[in-house]
């Protein structure tokens, strides 16, 4: 009987238990109950250990729990991860939170920050989608006219609600283009202060990824790569 409390505390699936109850009942050997109770906790104990990536741009896996050391590879937006056994949060540079992982690679990745650890969610939570529109609408978070426009007007429309200028006085120099969301990815170049620059369709901005105060934004032109938000002021 204690045997039986000991799962029970910590089964979750009902039908399990009963199961467990029925063997009890009809006098099956204790050692093949006690397989089976082995069995269940190892597959709780896997399931418990498996992690749904909750960033859009993915997550960067490192050699050590700190963004200056080797990368050893990437793991993409919704990918499923397996936490090693036994692990904890460790406080890497700057208060970040990391975490070491087993699969589909071997290294760490970050949470993100005390109070903001939502880099990493159980693979039994249901993400909450934003309802999409209607086939044939736009996205794009900027409000646009609710009439339905001939295609020329729409694409120009959407063209035009996409456009950026540099704030000439917060960047009288131009702005930087980086591969990443943070200003030690690789820089691709600089747009010019006079330049028009082009978002990404449906737009986002996105947290320094390396916890400085600043927020990016994805564009495709007149280089594809990210720019820093705060830089940015619309079209005329």
């Amino acid at each position: 009987m204690k045997l039986l409390l000991n799962f029970d505390k910590n089964m979750r699936q009902p039908v399990a238990l009963l199961t467990l109850i029925l063997m009890i009942a009809l006098g099956v050997p204790k050692r093949a109950i006690a397989t089976t109770i082995k069995i269940a906790q190892t597959s709780q104990e896997t399931a418990s250990l498996c992690r749904q990536v909750n960033d859009e741009q993915g997550l960067i896996v490192q050699k050590r729990p700190t963004p200056n050391s080797p990368t050893v590879g990437t793991v993409d937006a919704n990918q499923q991860v397996k936490l090693i056994e036994g692990y904890r949060n460790i406080r890497g540079p700057a208060g970040r939170t990391w975490v070491e992982i087993t699969a589909p690679i071997s290294g760490f990745v970050s949470r993100g920050f005390p109070g903001n650890e939502n880099n990493l969610i159980e693979c039994s939570e249901v993400a909450t989608e934003t309802p999409t529109e209607p086939s044939g609408q736009n996205t794009s978070v900027d409000n646009l006219p609710t009439e339905t426009p001939s295609p020329t007007e729409s694409t120009s429309q959407v063209d035009r609600n996409l456009c950026r200028q540099i704030d000439s006085k917060k960047a009288p120099r131009g702005l930087a283009v980086r591969t990443n969301a943070t200003r030690r990815s690789e820089y691709k170049g600089k747009v010019p202060v006079d330049s028009e620059l082009t978002l990404v369709e449906n737009y986002r901005l996105i947290p320094d990824r390396n916890g400085e105060k600043r927020k990016w934004v994805e564009i495709t032109s007149p280089l594809s790569g990210f720019v820093s938000a705060g830089n940015l002021v619309e079209c005329d």
